[in-house]
């Protein structure tokens, strides 16, 4: 990176030197000085990222992060799914699994649509060449790159729209762009940072579009938006939508605005056809998983205002943009484009205080990070108080001062170096620091750190409204207005850096002995590996490389994560998680291998461990695919325990019962009271607790269990409900948790008693509750009835061989539409076992399996895009053609104007008349 540095800096050297030799040589002075000033101009473009690069190596310097340290800026989100699903794609591109049919995550899927959410990055290819036990303190490298790349494209879009503003203006308002709140408290999701950097180049394909009627730039950059995240891509079409009405509204003419409507459909639709292979699969996954929203309920819940500790930082991180407002207010001449741009600008700091609005904002709801379009925003307000200085500029050039005037100039300096001071005792001040840097370690910010954020920021809006509207009036000069916007940017970036980056610095390496675990299982089987609890962030499982049931993104399926819910396995949010379920339902799953805490394996044969944890087999296992006559129904919602007895019923064509239950031996100041219904209600408090006695002959493993339903909450009710011990030996402290909320393996015991205690320490409802052991002898006899399952994977396809008798191969991962298969070379029927897991119809004697898997809207997605191709050539090339399209512009103009219409009411008046309509007994 110091390379880059050194090289760019010579680069603008060069070009200073190439037109100083021109002007000497040619004698040409006016030719010379247009040359300079057009070479400055283009210098902007290499000295914000310079400027932005040099401020953040100089904060991570002082905190001690890489490359300068050993620190990682990566917390949160980055921890959670991007660093592990880089680690998946780095396997990808190695070619050790597939883009289309993943293993390594939530038992086997697409991860199409988690690559065009999560990692869709030019950036994202660098991983090839990143180690994994590097990938922490990769994550630095990112994030010096993406946020000084996001000043480049910025200083593209003001040095074309505000051609007066000179080479330090640009670049200090396409800095202020770059390290806005948005990119400094959203980069976790560091994939964000490409569409910050994208959208400059969109707002000038709309400046193009509008002012020379040019579509390329606007095509080619709403396209590449919707490729690097089709999710953020819909507020920008939302934003499209609402500048667009404004523009025809109140800036263009009649017979204008028609044919400006229509060229802007036709590349919109040119944009959405060219990238459909993009979005069309990954919004089809998208119906299907678990992160489904009830619309109204998302809306009236909560309050009718917003966080507004964490959504007003997006804005006041950038002070020149809360500067925009004022300064439209204090200048005399207001002409139709900065009217237009201050209603958008209103239109869109609304859902920073409206809660329902900024849902619907969010297409509906949102976990967290409240302002996933603050770019926009910041932009909107630069773009306003850029217009206002650009008009300054160009009245210093044709009415310079007569004379200096010191005394503005002074007291500007004064209050600029009294801000610096004041963001150092901010800083230095660790109890202050602490306050200011909440987000950084809740993901929410505070009262107090919004009140300390405001006593920074406020004052720095301030300057900067005094600092422009003076020079407006030629109270000051240009170089000193440089030099005290210089300053303040400077000021402001570093303070922001320090409260919403710098914080969040933590040892790169505190995951080596996890990913230690890598390539240490010498199976060439198809097989997975679960843990036998959450030792770690759930994606890191499949970013070891391993097959896993575990995965956490948006993109989980909802019919896996219950029925494996169902089974007895653990999840929280869109977390599913391989631990917990029983020694059958790992059977079932091909869960052949368990990583444990060292010390923890329980009798088990370890085949690997370092200081932190050990690689075990586990006992009683099934090849990946097993065979059935029977596929049964959905399984049923409520009685876990039941649910054990239903797979090994069906799967296995048995009748007898391999589950047992036991009943309570004592309760002291607990009851448990059964409905005819099926739920439970176990009720107690302090010092209530429920005892079993269980004398144990053959050989079985015991679980407890307090189970409702499936669900996504983040919080139930039954959290924290129970403790557990057996033969006085604590199991668990609490349980459930959001982490710990499968079946709890109480332990394997023969020929002995067991006596488990279970203290109630708050009352609860569920619907599967107690103690209840599976016969391993049964399990093992089941389990040896099986006709040997070879099966391999290679990119999207499982193949391979199995005798039978008929009946159906199960494959323990989820069916559904995609799926194709073939037996001995003809196709073969299809269907779902228990209604989720991969059924394929056999014959009888000896079968030659292939399945393969396309994602749903592949093939549709990749005919539209290559229809695609053809409008964009038809749309920038074809003149001659679009003149027969003229009798399309009033019709086209009309329905948008509806369209526009429509997306405002639901955008700004529905969210909130559904609030007040379910609050309206707490709002009176």
């Amino acid at each position: 990176m110091l390379r880059l540095f050194c090289f760019c800096f010579v680069q603008i050297l060069h070009k200073f030197y190439t037109v100083s030799v021109i002007l000497k040589d040619t004698g040409d002075k006016r030719k010379g000085l247009e040359l300079l000033q057009k070479e400055r101009k283009q210098s902007a473009v290499l000295l914000a990222p310079l400027a932005v690069f040099a401020l953040l190596c100089v904060c991570f310097a002082v905190a001690g992060l890489f490359p300068f340290g050993s620190q990682t800026v990566s917390w949160c989100d980055m921890n959670h799914q991007t660093v592990p699903l880089l680690m998946d794609f780095k396997d990808i591109l190695s070619g050790k699994t597939s883009m289309l049919l993943n293993l390594q995550n939530a038992g086997g899927m697409s991860f199409w649509g988690v690559f065009f959410f999560f990692l869709s990055s030019p950036f994202t290819f660098l991983v090839i060449f990143v180690p994994k036990a590097e990938m922490y303190l990769f994550m630095n490298v990112l994030v010096l790159l993406k946020i000084p790349l996001c000043s480049v494209t910025a200083a593209i879009l003001f040095r074309r729209v505000f051609p007066k503003l000179n080479v330090p203006q640009i670049s200090c308002f396409s800095a202020m762009y770059s390290c806005s709140g948005f990119a400094l408290m959203y980069y976790q999701n560091i994939v964000w940072l490409d569409i910050a950097c994208l959208f400059p180049l969109v707002v000038l394909g709309v400046w193009k579009l509008c002012r020379e009627e040019k579509p390329a730039v606007y095509l080619f950059s709403l396209s590449a938006v919707i490729v690097v995240s089709y999710y953020l891509s819909a507020m920008i079409l939302f934003w499209l939508v609402m500048i667009f009405s404004l523009f025809f509204s109140f800036l263009a003419s009649r017979r204008r605005r028609s044919r400006l409507a229509l060229k802007m459909a036709l590349a919109t639709l040119a944009a959405l056809l060219l990238t459909a292979v993009v979005w069309l699969p990954s919004l089809l996954q998208c119906t299907v998983s678990g992160r489904s929203i009830d619309l109204v309920s998302s809306l009236s819940s909560g309050s009718i205002l917003t966080g507004f500790s964490t959504t007003l930082p997006i804005l006041f991180c950038t002070s020149a943009a809360v500067a925009a407002v004022p300064l439209f207010f204090l200048t005399h001449r207001k002409n139709s484009a900065k009217r237009t741009l201050l209603v958008s600008y209103l239109l869109l700091l609304l859902p920073l205080f409206v809660d329902p609005i900024d849902r619907m904002w969010h297409l509906g709801s949102y976990q967290a990070f409240p302002v996933r379009f603050g770019y926009i925003i910041t932009m909107t307000g630069l773009l306003l108080a850029a217009g206002y200085l650009h008009e300054g500029q160009q009245m210093q050039l044709e009415y310079p001062p007569e004379k200096s005037r010191p005394l503005p100039t002074l007291a500007l300096a004064v209050l600029t170096a009294a801000l610096a001071v004041w963001a150092a005792y901010l800083l230095l001040n660790p109890s202050l620091h602490e306050k200011l840097s909440h987000y950084v370690n809740n993901l929410w910010g505070s009262d107090e750190s919004l009140y300390w954020g405001l006593a920074f920021a406020l004052p720095a809006a301030g300057i900067f409204v005094l600092l422009f509207l003076l020079f407006h009036r030629r109270q000051i000069s240009v170089k000193p207005l440089c030099i005290l916007l210089c300053a303040l940017t400077a000021v402001e970036i570093c303070f922001n850096i320090n409260v919403y980056i710098t914080p969040a610095a933590n040892d790169g390496h505190t995951y080596s002995n996890a990913l230690n675990l890598e390539n240490r299982i010498e199976d060439h089987s198809l097989y997975r590996v679960k843990t036998d609890s959450l030792y770690f962030d759930t994606n890191l499982m499949g970013a070891l490389g391993y097959p896993t049931l575990d995965h956490y993104t948006s993109l989980t399926d909802g019919t896996y994560m219950d029925t494996l819910q169902k089974m007895g396995y653990s999840s929280h949010w869109m977390e599913s998680h391989s631990s917990g379920g029983t020694v059958l339902t790992d059977a079932l799953l091909a869960q052949k291998y368990s990583i444990v805490r060292a010390g923890e394996t329980n009798g088990r044969i370890a085949v690997y461990q370092n200081a932190q944890y050990s690689i075990v087999k586990q006992p009683y296992t099934l090849p990946f695919g097993f065979v059935t006559q029977k596929l049964g129904s959905t399984l049923q919602e409520g009685d876990r325990f039941g649910v054990q007895n239903t797979l090994y019923q069906t799967f296995f064509g048995r009748t007898d019962s391999i589950l047992t239950r036991y009943e309570p031996k004592s309760m002291d100041f607990a009851q448990i009271q059964k409905s005819t219904d099926g739920s439970v209600r176990v009720s107690g408090s302090s010092y209530s607790s429920i005892v079993y006695h269980i004398l144990v002959t053959k050989k079985t493993a015991l679980y407890f269990d307090c189970y409702a339903k499936a669900s996504r909450d983040l919080q139930n009710a039954n959290d924290n409900a129970f403790s557990l011990t057996v033969n006085n030996q604590s199991i668990r402290q609490t349980y459930p948790t959001s982490d710990d909320n499968g079946l709890v393996s109480l332990g394997t015991f023969e020929n002995q008693i067991v006596d488990i205690r279970v203290d109630v320490l708050h009352s609860v409802n569920c619907r599967s509750f107690g103690v209840a052991g599976i016969d391993i002898e049964k399990l093992q006899n089941a389990l040896q009835s099986q006709p040997a399952v070879q099966l391999s994977a290679k990119g999207n396809c499982l193949s391979g061989t199995v005798s039978s008798g008929g009946g159906w191969l199960v494959l323990p991962m989820r069916g559904g539409s995609g799926f194709t298969a073939t037996v001995n070379g003809k196709a073969a029927q299809v269907s779902q076992a228990a209604g989720m897991f991969l059924a394929v119809k056999l014959q009888k004697g000896e079968n030659q399996i292939a399945v393969r898997y396309r994602p749903p809207g592949l093939v549709a997605g990749a005919v539209c895009s290559l229809l695609g191709i053809l409008a964009v050539f038809f749309l920038l090339y074809q003149k001659k053609w679009q003149k027969h399209l003229g009798v399309l512009e009033t019709p086209v103009y009309i329905l948008f104007e509806i369209f526009a219409a429509a997306l405002g009411i639901l955008l700004y008046l529905y969210p909130v008349a559904v609030y007040v309509m379910w609050n309206l007994e707490k709002l009176m």
